[in-house]
């Protein structure tokens, strides 16, 4: 009797610990919003077309849930200063963990309190080429590092006209329609640290408004392509990474202007890919050089599917009293020309026998 008792208080079932009931957000409303003001608190909600005329400071750890089709706007002098930590990143989120459930943080500032540093935005970014889960408005400024940009509709990062990225390291974009839209001048600022997963369209798209490329500036090697919608006119000098790839819409093309060069020297391992978005010779305009730079060099590189049949296309043209080196490198496919060189223009002498040509109608064209 006694062991039996015993058996029975053994196993016995405690009773199930309740389940802790997660803390209820605290509303945010726009009228609180208008004033500077810090959010300390684990989680915050706020819904509809929320406009920010204060300063607002997150601090790690905290997350904010939006309603549906809702858009934070900084305009006036309203400011976003969110810096998590990689143990407590800040988290702006749909309170549906749907892609595009809310439209996005817009800012429209020009500030330098501007900034996004270890936060997720996730939830955001409704289709639309001037949508965005974040928007660097016009004329508006943004630092925005190890940040992560997830699930969205459409654009991920959209930076519009003189918009400004500050500061842009170690960000992820993952499963956007779009992971990055900005201007040629913005290219500069991507780096190899940010990553790239599961996008609908995995690429840096460099889009048709302001593609002047004014400055000194390097682009990078990439782990994804860059996608030119718009033809770069290269105003200083700009130096491509060994192993970048470029890719083209229709039409489009680089054109060193009289004042800008051109460096791209890649090597047998990491080759520059500069090439169409389609398959097709004569897909994109090719590369034009208007300068006589003793900088215009393309090495190890590759130009395949340009070359539209006019008088100063090519896969590569050298323009009137232009000049550039090419060497050890592929030029195929292209429609009419590989090279052509117009008059006055220089290229090297031995670009016909360094260089790889193939499946071109003419490889170099030279204007009397």
């Amino acid at each position: 009797m006694f062991s039996a008792i015993l058996l029975s208080g053994l196993f016995a079932v405690s009773p199930a610990h309740p389940k802790k009931t997660p803390p209820p957000c605290h509303t945010l409303t726009e009228n609180q919003l208008k004033e500077d003001m810090t959010l300390t608190e684990n989680c915050y909600a706020l819904s509809g077309f929320v406009t920010v005329g204060g300063h607002i400071t997150v601090n790690p750890g905290v997350h904010v849930v939006v309603g549906s089709e809702s858009t934070i706007s900084f305009e006036n002098d309203g400011t976003l200063t969110a810096i998590g930590t990689a143990d407590k990143p800040i988290v702006f989120e749909g309170k549906d963990h749907t892609a595009g459930f809310w439209r996005g943080l817009n800012f429209q500032t020009n500030s330098s309190k501007n900034q996004l540093s270890y936060v997720t935005v996730e939830d955001a970014g409704e289709a639309g080429e001037d949508s965005g889960a974040v928007i660097v408005s016009v004329a508006a400024r943004l630092a925005m590092d190890h940040t992560t940009v997830r699930n969205a509709t459409g654009n991920g990062l959209n930076v519009l006209q003189r918009g400004i990225l500050t500061r842009f390291e170690a960000n992820h974009f993952e499963a956007t329609g779009t992971p990055i839209r900005a201007k040629a001048a913005d290219l500069a600022m991507i780096d190899p640290a940010t990553t790239f997963a599961n996008n609908k369209k995995n690429h840096v798209l460099a889009y048709f408004n302001e593609c002047v490329v004014s400055d000194d500036a390097t682009w990078r090697a990439l782990p994804v392509p860059y996608r030119f919608a718009c033809s770069p006119e290269i105003k200083g000098h700009v130096t491509i990474e060994a192993g970048a790839h470029l890719e083209f819409d229709s039409n489009v093309g680089i054109d060193v202007t009289q004042d800008g060069s051109l460096s791209a020297e890649g090597t047998a391992e990491k080759p520059i890919v500069f090439t169409g978005a389609d398959e097709t010779p004569g897909f994109w305009s090719g590369i034009y050089f208007e300068s006589k730079s003793a900088k215009n060099l393309l090495s190890n590189a590759t130009i395949t599917y340009a070359g539209q049949d006019s008088n100063i296309s090519g896969g590569l043209c050298i323009g009137v009293g232009a000049a550039a080196k090419v060497i050890a490198s592929e030029i195929a496919h292209n429609a009419v020309d590989g090279i052509r060189v117009l008059q006055n223009g220089t290229l090297n002498a031995d670009a016909e026998t360094s260089n790889r040509f193939h499946d071109n109608k003419v490889n170099i064209q030279r204007e009397n």
